[in-house]
């Protein structure tokens, strides 16, 4: 289980190219406490699309939610 978890704290800060252009203005904007719908409203996309930014973000960052997108992406200087 420690094994797991220091994995986990090992992995190595993505690159900022790592996320699109827009990515990093979705993940600014999250930053900013804007939800999803209004994301989309200031982007003039549609939710569904800021969802699938989202969840590439989660990916590409290697977290789970809002919170820790936001904090991985100030900790790596992404924004």
């Amino acid at each position: 289980m420690q094994a797991f978890f220091q994995s986990r704290l090992a992995q190595p800060a993505p690159p900022a190219h790592l996320l699109t252009v827009r990515e990093r203005e979705v993940v600014a904007l999250m930053a900013d406490g804007l939800s999803q719908k209004m994301i989309a409203e200031r982007l003039c996309v549609s939710p569904s699309t800021v969802n699938t930014h989202v969840q590439h973000i989660y990916e590409k960052l290697h977290v789970n939610n809002a919170p820790a997108a936001v904090s991985r992406a100030l900790r790596d200087r992404l924004l």
